[in-house]
C-alpha cells in the first residue's frame, strides 16, 4: 500500500521507515537500476488517461508496463505521462494495481512504493501570444505545448524512499546567465519581446531534482523533459529553448556554475559538489544526427563531471537497416538510438539518456529494443521511445 501526502496540485509519496525491508532483489548483487522512458502516454483531454488507467484494460499501458516489468528498474522516470492535477494519486496508483502488479502472462509483477510527480507547464496558459499569430489561446501559447494543463507530464517511480524535491518550473529563461535566446534572423533583434521574456519558463514541462535515498546513500535523480529543437521558424526558438534546457543541469551540477538557480520554493543554488548524482529524460538531442542546436547534448556528454555509459541494442541496428531512407545518411551508431522516427525525417535517433556522475561506477547499461524475431518485440509498438536502463553502484 502507498502512503501519500497530498495537497492541492501537487503529490508526493512520502519516505517511510520499512525501506530496508523494500530493497529491490537487484541490490542483493550490489547494484541499483535506473532508468528513463518516453511512455507516450499523453492524451489530447486532460483526464483520458487516468480514466484509462482506472480501466485497466488499454492495450498500449500493458505494454509499456510489460516493457518495465521485464527491465525492471529500480527507479523510473516515465516522460509523457500525463499529470492528472488533484487526481494525480488515484491515477498512479492504478497505473500499479492494473497494470504493474495485476498478473499478465508469466511477466512478475514489480511494486512501486515511492513515487514524485507535479504540474508542468505544458497546457499552462501564459497569456501572452507567444507565436505572433494574433492569439494567446493556443497551444503554443502556453508556458509549454499542451492542449491541456499537465499533458506530457512526468513520473518518477522509485523502490527507494524519496526526498524533499527541488523543482525549477517557474525559473525565467532570461535569469540564466547567457541565454541563447531566439533573435530574428532579418534584423538580428530580439525574437521576443522584453514583456515577453518577464513572464516565459525556461522549462518546457519542467526540471526536478529527486534526492533518491538508496540503501548505498542519497543519489539525486535530475529529470527533465525539453522541447524538441523542431516546430519552429528560422529564430530557432525551440532549439534555442531545448539547448538552455540541456545547460540547466550542466549548470546545475558544476559549484562554479549554479549560483544563479532559484528553485520554485525560492532556494538558491545549485548541487552541491559532494552530491551524486543521475541525469535522465528524453533529452531530444542526438549528439550526432537529427536538428539539435548547437550540439546541446554534448554540454552534458562531454561533461568532465559526467560519463556517457553508452547504451546499445541490436534491435536499434536492425531497425535502421530493414528502414533504410534517411537512416542509411546517419553518421551516429544504429545501436545507440533511442528513437524510432519517420524514416523520411528525422529517422531514428539516440535522444533517451541515462547519464551517472563519474563517483558512480558503471555495472551495466542497455537500450530495451528487441530484434524483431522475439516475442518482447510486440511490445515496443506502444512507444515511439525506448526505455533506457543503468546499473551503477557506488563507488
Amino acid at each position: 500500500m502507498m502512503n501519500y501526502q497530498i495537497s492541492k496540485q501537487r503529490w508526493h509519496i512520502l519516505p517511510a521507515l520499512l525501506f530496508l525491508c523494500l530493497i529491490s532483489p537487484n541490490f542483493t548483487h550490489g547494484q541499483i537500476r535506473f532508468a528513463t522512458f518516453n511512455v507516450s502516454l499523453s492524451r489530447n483531454t486532460g483526464g483520458e488517461l487516468a480514466d484509462q488507467l482506472a480501466a485497466g484494460n488499454h492495450e498500449q499501458i500493458k505494454k509499456i508496463a510489460a516493457i518495465i516489468r521485464t527491465v525492471r528498474p529500480d527507479v523510473i522516470l516515465l516522460n509523457e505521462f500525463d499529470y492528472a492535477g488533484e487526481q494525480a494519486s488515484r491515477a498512479v496508483e492504478h497505473f500499479q494495481s492494473n497494470y504493474l502488479s495485476r498478473p499478465v502472462n508469466n511477466l512478475k509483477p514489480i511494486e512501486y512504493s515511492y513515487a514524485y510527480t507535479n504540474e508542468v507547464n505544458t497546457g499552462i496558459p501564459s497569456g501572452m501570444d507567444l507565436d505572433g499569430n494574433g492569439k494567446t489561446t493556443d497551444p503554443t501559447d502556453c508556458f509549454g505545448f499542451g492542449r491541456h494543463p499537465g499533458q506530457y507530464g512526468m513520473l518518477v517511480l522509485s523502490r527507494f524512499p524519496l526526498g524533499k524535491v527541488r523543482t525549477f518550473q517557474k525559473f525565467l529563461w532570461k535569469d540564466m546567465p547567457g541565454a541563447l535566446l531566439p533573435i530574428q534572423p532579418d534584423s538580428d533583434k530580439p525574437f521576443y519581446s522584453n514583456a515577453t521574456l518577464e513572464i516565459f519558463r525556461l522549462s518546457s514541462k519542467s526540471h526536478w531534482d529527486v534526492p533518491v535515498k538508496t540503501p548505498q546513500g542519497e543519489i539525486h535523480f535530475l529529470v527533465c523533459h525539453p522541447t524538441p529543437p523542431v516546430f519552429d521558424g528560422p529564430e530557432d526558438k525551440n532549439g534555442t529553448r531545448n539547448h538552455d534546457e540541456i545547460r540547466f543541469w550542466a549548470d546545475y551540477i558544476s559549484s562554479q556554475s549554479n549560483s544563479y538557480f532559484i528553485d520554485d520554493s525560492g532556494r538558491r543554488g545549485g548541487l552541491s559538489e559532494d552530491a551524486r548524482f543521475i541525469i535522465a529524460g528524453d533529452l531530444n538531442a542526438d549528439p550526432i544526427d537529427g536538428d539539435s542546436t548547437n550540439q546541446a547534448i554534448s554540454l552534458l556528454l562531454d561533461n568532465p563531471l559526467i560519463r556517457d555509459p553508452r547504451p546499445q541494442s541490436k534491435g536499434g541496428i536492425e531497425a535502421a537497416q530493414l528502414q533504410a531512407k534517411i537512416n542509411t545518411t546517419h553518421r551516429g551508431k544504429p545501436g545507440l538510438d533511442t528513437g524510432d522516427f519517420s524514416d523520411r525525417s528525422p529517422g531514428n535517433l539516440r535522444i533517451d539518456y541515462v547519464l551517472p556522475d563519474r563517483k558512480l561506477k558503471i555495472l551495466g547499461t542497455g537500450v530495451f529494443w528487441p530484434e524483431s524475431d522475439l516475442i518482447s518485440a510486440q511490445w515496443i509498438s506502444a512507444s515511439d521511445h525506448r526505455l533506457v536502463w543503468l546499473d551503477i553502484k557506488v563507488r
